[in-house]
Formats: C-alpha cells, structure tokens, sequence
C-alpha cells in the first residue's frame, strides 16, 4: 500500500497547476483542513479529497474523505495527501508550489535519466534496433570465449621479462606490462586460476554457484522421482497397436535412467538433452490443457503444438535470465536450502514428464524436502498478475489456473508434497506453499490417462506425419 501511495503522491505533484489539479491548505484554529483535487488524465474521473489534522503532538487525523470506490476508510489517494502534505510541512512550504513547463523551467539534459540501460557484465549485452525481430533474436553481442582448453600454465613459466628484455619500449608486447611474478597470489575466474590483479581477474570473475546452501548438517537431497514412489495405475481403454507399443517401449525408462536424466538435465532450457527428451512427451505445463480437450480436432491441434514446441517469448527469456537471482534472494528470504532440477520422468508413466525449477530444503518442514517454481513476471506488484487472486484476505493462486496444474503435475510426477510457488516481480515477491491436492491430482491420473492416450495417438500419428514431411524434425 505504501508503494502505490508513494506513486499516487508523485501523481498529485505532477498534477497540481492548472486544470490539472489543485491542493488547498486551510487553517481554523487548532485543525488544519487538506483538500485536493486529482485527475490522473483527461480520460479518467477526477478524485476529491479531504483530510482534517488535529495540531497536537503528535498530530492526529480526525476526518478523512475521498471520492473513489475505497474513499470511506483510508484510501492510497488519502495516504498519498498524508505524504505530500508532510513533505511540504519538511520543505516549509505554505503553499503548493507551481509546476513550470519545460519551456518555464531550466534545461535538464544533464541529468540522466531513470530508465537506460543498467549496469551488467560486458559479455552478456545485447545491442539490438530499437524495435527488435519478434521471431528471430538478434543483435551484437560478446564472442569473448576462453580459447585455451585445460588450466592455465604457471607464470612462472612464461618468462616474459627475459624474453622481451632486448626490445624497447615501444615494441614490448602488452603482456609485458601487467608484471607477472611466480610470488603474485592466484585468485578463481572464469577461466580459471589467474593472477590477481589481471584483466581476468575482475572482468570475468568466477561463476556463481547454483546450489545455495543456508543449513550444513542436512540429509542428502533426494533423486527424483523419489525412489519407492508409485503411481496408481488407471485402466487404459486403448489398445495399442503395433507401431504405437514399439513407440512406447522406446520412452520406457527404469529408475536408474530417471535419475540419470534428471541430473544430466538439470540446466534445463540450455541443455540440448532437456529439449530432445521433453519434445515426445506431455510436461507439467500441459495438464491443465490436456484434460479439457474436447474432440479429435482439439487433440489433433495440441498434438501439434506439442511437436512444434513453444518458441521463447522475451517474458520466458526474462525469466530464465533472472532465474538464478531469484534463486538465490529467495533462499535467503525463506531460509531454505536450494538444488536445481532437471527433467523428472516417472517409470510408471514414461509419457509424462515435468521440470521443477529447483529443490528445497527446509527444516521447519514435514517433510523437508519439496519443490520451488519461479515465475518472474514483468509487472509492478504480484496483485498485477491475472492468476493471482485474493482468498480469505491473502493473496494465493487460482486453482483454475494452468500454473496451479502445472505444480500439482510436479508433484505428481516427482513425488514430493509440497511446492513453493514464487511470483516475483518488479517491486515484490509472493511465496505460497502449495501442497498436494487430492482431487487435482486424481483428476489428473484418471482423465489424464484417457485424454493422454486420445492425445498420445495423435502425437504418433502428427509426428509420423510430420517426419515424413520432415524427416530432420524428430
């Protein structure tokens, strides 16, 4: 509340001259009366308030009174009057000062703006035109790679002092300058052990870890899916046919290679491995999908999305950059340990499949291990987001929603209890521990198995298509 107040306080001192708005102080005896007037655009309704001060120490507000829907109790316009009045009352100021126009007022090139382009490594900017290829990400960017395999030789070794020392000055090659020396200490880069103080040494400093570790004396993380975990078989009202079984077998897997591929894959959208074993399975993103598929039509329509796969959207690509950051400043707020996680398949179920975001450890917990899913929209507030709703006065995710399937999915597949569900936006966060759902996931064994297999027979049949067109594709 306090944010929005602050920027309805920066929305009443842009719109206090002319018709824009208008802020009155008056004075009668031991009260102050505050009223103002607020119109944010020309579209939209004007929004009168007032609010009454009591001149005692400390002050009291006796009387507040607004004209929006929420004007009845204490309102972000109201706050954001409170605000302002007190930063005049700081600057001494009897009256609202008069906002100039550009013309009125003096020059301001020299100061920088708020919005640019942050500070960032070098090696990670992209310089695109200013209206980028929606389909085709391009741009400059950094081909700084490290050319030499293996670590690096000892300086020692080099001896450049001696080797340079009958040339002049001018003719010196820049190695020479940086004054390498065998006693010099060796820190961690990227590249590797380097000499401190070296180009190396600050702009490519050693990769942070993925793993944030807050409790030491801990089990060790599970593989997933959980060893001894079933999950309860549905009668299948389809027989396969020949090619369909051989197509089955060869997505068959034991628990070993389950948790082989998970932790081969465990950087998911970077690994090419992620994507090949994902592409002929249905993931924890579809369920919800899946289970409201109505005709062959539709079936046949998902089959081929699911073949074609999801191109990355720049709100995917915002989120797998920020995700490591997340990561770690949610671990911290949480007091959690973190794993990442890759593509979990269960035996039971080899056509199904689904990627967490990480694992969690958390020792207030019964049981203490579960799952996290990072979702790092591009919007101000958490309440901004459409599947976010407010339930018995706190905000938590709707259950109609596909995230809330997808998580349910997760954990259906993988077998823990609980996840972690971490909205993070742009100026708050909201993290809601979502457990398992029995009615969710029945729904999910009982419907999913049938519309899986009405599903899984237009995949073979859509991808057997689409090979013959394509034969590279699969």
């Amino acid at each position: 509340m306090l944010r929005k107040s602050k920027r309805k306080t920066e929305e009443m001192e842009r719109a206090t001259d002319g018709e824009a708005g208008e802020s009155i102080r008056a004075v009668a005896k031991d009260r102050h009366v505050d009223r103002s007037t607020l119109r944010r655009d020309i579209k939209r309704k004007e929004v009168k308030q007032e609010i009454t001060l009591r001149d005692s120490s400390p002050v009291v507000l006796t009387h507040n009174q607004c004209s929006c829907v929420a004007g009845t109790v204490l309102c972000n316009h109201t706050v954001a009057l409170l605000f302002q009045t007190a930063h005049y009352t700081e600057l001494n100021m009897p009256v609202v000062p008069p906002v100039h126009s550009c013309t009125e007022s003096e020059q301001q090139w020299h100061k920088p703006r708020t919005m640019g382009v942050k500070p960032g490594p070098i090696n990670s900017m992209v310089f695109t035109k200013p209206v980028p290829n929606r389909m085709v990400q391009t741009g400059v960017r950094s081909g700084f790679y490290r050319g030499m395999v293996g670590p690096l030789p000892d300086p020692c070794l080099f001896r450049v002092t001696e080797a340079y020392s009958a040339f002049s000055i001018e003719d010196r090659p820049l190695v020479t300058t940086m004054n390498m020396r065998p006693d010099k200490p060796l820190v961690e880069s990227a590249f590797g052990i380097v000499q401190e103080g070296s180009v190396l040494s600050y702009q490519m400093p050693a990769l942070t870890s993925r793993y944030t570790t807050l409790h030491t004396d801990t089990p060790p993380t599970p593989h997933l899916p959980i060893e001894g975990y079933v999950i309860l078989p549905c009668d299948l009202p389809l027989v396969c046919s020949e090619e369909e079984q051989l197509h089955m077998n060869s997505l068959s897997v034991d628990l070993e290679m389950s948790h082989k591929i998970e932790e081969a894959t465990r950087e998911q959208s970077s690994s090419s491995e992620w994507h090949l074993l994902r592409k002929p399975r249905v993931t924890a993103s579809r369920f919800r999908e899946i289970c409201h598929v109505r005709g062959e039509s539709s079936a046949n329509s998902l089959a081929e999305r699911i073949l074609k796969g999801t191109r990355q959207t720049a709100e995917m690509r915002r989120g797998a950059e920020m995700e490591p950051t997340v990561a770690a400043e949610y671990s911290r707020l949480a007091n959690v340990n973190y794993s990442p996680c890759g593509l979990v398949i269960h035996p039971s179920t080899p056509w199904l499949g689904a990627s967490p975001d990480g694992v969690v450890f958390d020792p207030t917990e019964y049981p203490q291990f579960g799952l996290v899913e990072f979702k790092c929209p591009n919007v101000p507030n958490y309440v901004d987001c459409k599947y976010v709703q407010m339930e018995c006065g706190s905000p938590k995710l709707k259950k109609s929603h596909a995230y809330y399937w997808q998580v349910q999915g997760q954990l259906l597949v993988s077998g823990m209890q609980w996840c972690d569900f971490v909205v993070w936006a742009q100026e708050d966060y909201l993290v809601q521990r979502i457990y398992t759902d029995p009615e969710v996931q029945r729904a999910i064994r009982e419907k999913d198995h049938l519309c899986v297999w009405e599903i899984f027979e237009c995949l073979w049949e859509v991808g057997l298509n689409f090979c013959r067109c394509k034969p590279d594709a699969l």
